[in-house]
């Protein structure tokens, strides 16, 4: 080898070891530095003319496995699609408050129960009536606690989605300015290990966000898609847009979260696409979940409470009679219109009442003989007529009134003992809520009482329109039904042709009038969603869906607003206690003040079962008040713990990628310093080399 070769190889020596040095003090200099990982020197023997001419470095490689990179990429996002959920969840315990304590909701439940059995002790002593109003009062001013609250917390959830989707934007354009630096860097071989440490920094933050899948590509950059592949990052880049509602009520319809490529200037330059069916975990998802499911479910369920709590109260309030009886009573607002055939069976007495408690005048409607009483005007009318100037019957647009002429005198619908008004299971004066003692935004009952062959008096130009969702929020179809035919049974017919929502979804009348519907066999976790409603049944204002409560909305809605009869608070005596003596001829005492039958009615609901409807992700069930409150709770506990538990199971797993990464990418000093050790020693050798060569240089040039 000659001199000239000798010097090449031991420059080559040289420059080697002097990048490796620089390459170990990056590794040292980064041993905390979080997402950054070691990078090695790979050399090559230099060959020249088949012989060999010193050594050069063939790559400065990054050290990672790329499986497992991913695998702490997907740990991370299904790790913060938990993490939200539980600290929601939190938020929600923290409201719902200790079971155990004086002030929860089963708390609340018992003292009026309490109330109820002092009440019954002595039912004329208005001290004891205020004092169960009182109680009542509490249970639904916890009861609209916490479904405001709960309608909070997905308002909560809209906006933190909205602050998600623009700390996504963020990072997708810090990836996207990264990019072009890392292509330069591969096009010119340079050591790229600080620009890869903060993409994996980015990447590692997107991941938290959204779930992602990443690709190298040969230049050196990177593409990012969502878990199912859908485009965040190519050739351009994407931007995601989510605009929260300033108000989240139960039957507020959120935006979508759309998607589309913007250029250099961050224009946009390509359609919007529904991005929401795309994400599957990460903390967005998990924003979704709490907005879309677990809260709704929730609100479903005390809907669900609330609405049964009221109907057993309101039926009581409504069997008995206040003493004095009032001088009027107005039902709420119903779908029912004059042409209505009744659907009541049994029999009701409507009287009128003096101020001493001595019958005015009376007359008993026998529902069972549909030939003289076929619908409600015909009952009106008959009602009407043996009244005559004592008192008034009337239907308008739904809803049911009773008045008596003389301003002293007071009314009373009283049903037979022996064979009471019934239809769907609640009499007369509780149908019409003559007499209700709580009311809310919405009943939240729906066994109707209707019969599929009645008219549906809609008109045909009303439509309703409803969107099939999938299980992961995927708009299915949008189908528009229109008012057809003129019975309930020609809209049920529609419903379900297979042509259109039949095909999801199919529909029946119970026996009690209750619409229900389930998915068809071609179908599993399908959704209905009421997007819009124009009909009208009869005139009375009262929409198809809202009849029958189809949507959660109207479920959700029996927890909103409840309120006690203002009548009733300001005036004790209104609450129903007193049994009307039907065997009273005119001028008899027919109501008594004291009477405890009422009292005794209201304490027995302590122990009586009520039939609770399927709610979010409780079955349906026949339990008590009491029981069904300790449910609710219950289940909102156990979704808690479900979540904590589901936290703890991610943690610990991404732990142990974390530490598998770390220790194929991490810094190791001793490994570190063994290697400058070595590097230093070859770059003291190479120079040794250098200047030997000198040496003989320097020779050879004395000599001559």
């Amino acid at each position: 080898m000659s001199i000239n070769g000798i010097i090449n190889t031991s420059l080559s020596g040289l420059f080697t070891n002097q990048a490796a040095i620089q390459a170990t003090s990056n590794n040292i200099a980064n041993v905390n530095t979080e997402g950054y990982a070691r990078v090695v020197v790979e050399t090559e023997a230099n060959i020249l003319q088949g012989q060999s001419a010193g050594v050069s470095i063939s790559d400065i490689k990054r050290v990672v496995d790329k499986f497992l990179e991913s695998a702490l990429q997907t740990s991370t996002s299904n790790l913060s699609e938990v993490t939200v959920q539980r600290e929601f969840h939190d938020r929600l315990q923290g409201i719902l408050g200790d079971p155990a304590s004086d002030s929860s909701l089963a708390a609340r439940m018992d003292q009026i129960y309490q109330a109820m059995a002092d009440l019954a002790l002595n039912p004329a002593d208005v001290l004891r009536r205020q004092q169960m109003l009182s109680e009542i009062g509490s249970f639904t001013d916890q009861i609209n606690l916490y479904h405001d609250q709960i309608q909070s917390l997905r308002s909560e959830a809209s906006t933190q989605m909205a602050e998600t989707v623009n700390a996504i934007n963020t990072t997708l354009q810090r990836i996207d300015e990264l990019n072009p630096l890392l292509v330069r860097a591969s096009a010119l071989g340079e050591e790229s290990g600080g620009l890869e440490g903060q993409l994996s920094l980015a990447l590692n933050e997107l991941a938290s966000l959204i779930d992602i899948k990443i690709e190298r590509t040969a230049a050196g950059g990177v593409k990012i898609a969502t878990g199912d592949g859908y485009p965040l990052l190519d050739t351009s880049l994407f931007q995601l847009e989510y605009d929260a509602p300033g108000i989240v009520e139960a039957g507020t319809t959120f935006p979508t979260i759309d998607v589309y490529r913007v250029n250099d200037d961050g224009e946009q330059i390509s359609s919007t696409v529904d991005l929401t069916p795309h994400i599957r975990s990460g903390k967005l998802k998990g924003l979704m979940e709490m907005r879309d499911n677990q809260l709704v479910d929730l609100s479903v369920t005390l809907g669900e409470l609330s609405a049964r709590a009221m109907d057993e109260f309101n039926a009581i309030q409504n069997k008995y009679s206040a003493v004095p009886a009032p001088n009027s009573m107005e039902g709420k607002q119903t779908f029912v219109d004059g042409a209505h055939q009744t659907g009541f069976t049994g029999q009701t007495t409507f009287a009128v009442v003096d101020g001493n408690n001595q019958l005015v005048n009376s007359v008993t409607v026998d529902f069972s003989d549909t030939g003289t009483y076929p619908d409600f005007d015909a009952v009106v009318t008959a009602v009407n007529a043996a009244l005559g100037a004592d008192g008034t019957l009337a239907l308008n647009n739904g809803v049911m009134s009773f008045t008596a002429t003389n301003s002293a005198n007071g009314v009373v619908i009283a049903d037979d003992e022996a064979d009471p008004s019934d239809r769907a299971g609640r009499g007369f004066s509780h149908f019409f809520g003559m007499n209700d003692l709580l009311s809310a935004d919405r009943a939240g009952i729906y066994e109707t009482g209707l019969d599929g062959t009645e008219d549906h008096n809609m008109g045909a130009a009303e439509t309703i329109e409803f969107e099939v969702l999938d299980s992961l929020g995927r708009s299915l179809a949008t189908i528009s039904v229109g008012t057809t035919g003129t019975t309930f049974d020609d809209m049920i017919t529609e419903l379900n042709n297979v042509g259109g929502l039949g095909a999801y979804f199919s529909f029946t009348l119970e026996s009690d009038g209750q619409l229900t519907y389930e998915e068809t066999a071609s179908y599993d976790g399908i959704n209905l969603k009421v997007i819009n409603d124009t009909t009208d049944i009869g005139g009375t204002g009262v929409t198809f869906t809202g009849a029958f409560g189809i949507g959660d909305k109207h479920r959700v809605e029996a927890a909103r607003d409840v309120t006690i009869n203002e009548d009733i608070t300001s005036d004790p005596n209104r609450l129903s206690l007193a049994v009307f003596d039907a065997t009273g001829a005119v001028g008899d005492v027919v109501l008594t003040d004291g009477d405890q039958r009422g009292a005794l009615a209201f304490q027995s609901l302590e122990t009586s079962l009520v039939g609770f409807d399927s709610a979010g992700e409780l079955k349906a069930s026949n339990v008590t008040l009491s029981q069904y409150v300790a449910r609710f709770l219950g289940n909102a506990g156990l979704q808690a713990r479900r979540v904590s538990d589901l936290e703890a199971d991610n943690i610990a797993l991404q732990q142990e990628v974390q530490a598998r990464n770390s220790a194929v990418s991490g810094v190791n000093m001793d490994e570190e310093l063994s290697n400058l050790i070595v590097y230093q020693n070859a770059y003291g050798a190479a120079a040794r080399v250098l200047s030997s060569v000198q040496d003989l240089y320097d020779d050879l040039l004395s000599i001559v």
